[in-house]
């Protein structure tokens, strides 16, 4: 078994535009789009394979029937994997954790990472907050405190940031992420900075959703990240988080090389060009490495991989 692309779903965004579609060539995207889902096997959007035996399937299908595929792990399919292109500031968010999630008939919380392929100068993000318990919280949000209230951390190309559920949190304009998800798809939107639509509506907020899933964790608070890197002839491995919800590496590729894990890997191409198994890809491809496959790699080119 080689690898297996995949075809990226658009997601429309308040916050979008062309800059996902322009940044990596997705020439059937419409306007307005804020993300792609990379690999997805949610009910109602799920990715398609692109490739035989496996050619119009969806990864949600594979997920259910050939778990082989996946080394037969069991559950729901762990992750989204998105590219995401924000051309306005997002808004602040937070997402559940387990113990919220289960109450909704989920199984797992909602925790995210990003790696930042690209920022601008003196770009950062919103990262926590600066209330000490939930009388704190009140005050700032009563008094329309937001400057106060919201953290910040700066962010440069190559950062890698993990996002805990609980976490405040929200990406600014300008900058070119790949994200990674637990596959639990909820958001609670906390601030939207009284943006309104083109009928004059503000954004709907889930502000006691949000408030009540909050985390005061300071350690929660800190990008507390120790990447493993390994390094041989043509190939630098860097891992740069592996917990109960996924483990992401980026593989940069300068040369011929033969790679193998024994796990699957869901796989992005975030710069460069080159072949694998001599099946071209290039900057914004999505492909599944087959659980226990070993491929041939060759050309100038960085993957970023997630598996669970």
């Amino acid at each position: 078994m080689s690898i297996l692309f995949f075809k990226s779903i658009p997601r429309p965004a308040i916050w979008g535009h062309t800059l996902v579609k322009d940044y990596f060539g997705y020439d059937y995207f419409p306007d307005g789009i804020g993300q792609s889902w990379a690999f997805s096997a949610q009910k109602d959007a799920s990715t398609i394979c692109l490739s035989d035996p496996y050619k119009n399937i969806t990864l949600l299908e594979l997920w259910e029937n050939h778990r082989e595929l996946f080394g037969n792990q069991e559950g729901v399919f762990p992750v989204i994997i998105s590219l995401v292109g924000p051309e306005d500031d997002l808004s602040i968010q937070v997402h559940p954790d387990t113990e919220h999630a289960k109450k909704l008939g989920y199984p797992s919380g909602k925790n995210e990472a990003w790696y930042f392929i690209e920022t601008k100068d003196n770009a950062s993000i919103v990262y926590g907050h600066n209330a000490k318990d939930k009388q704190d919280l009140m005050h700032y949000i009563n008094d329309e405190n937001y400057d106060d209230l919201i953290r910040h951390l700066d962010v440069h190309t190559g950062d890698f940031v993990y996002l805990p559920a609980g976490l405040l949190h929200a990406l600014k304009k300008g900058s070119i992420v790949y994200e990674i998800q637990q596959a639990t798809d909820i958001t609670y939107r906390f601030y939207d900075y009284h943006r309104k639509d083109d009928n004059g509506n503000e954004r709907e907020l889930h502000l006691q959703q949000a408030i009540d899933c909050l985390s005061y964790n300071l350690k929660d608070m800190k990008n507390d990240i120790h990447p493993f890197i390994e390094e041989t002839d043509h190939c630098k491995k860097t891992t740069f988080i592996s917990n109960d919800s996924f483990t992401v590496t980026k593989l940069e590729i300068t040369g011929d090389y033969s790679y193998h894990d024994n796990h699957y890997q869901l796989a992005t191409v975030v710069e460069g060009d080159g072949y694998v198994d001599s099946k071209k890809i290039k900057l914004g491809d999505n492909f599944l490495i087959p659980y226990n496959t070993k491929v041939k790699m060759m050309g100038q080119f960085t993957l970023m991989m997630t598996t669970k």
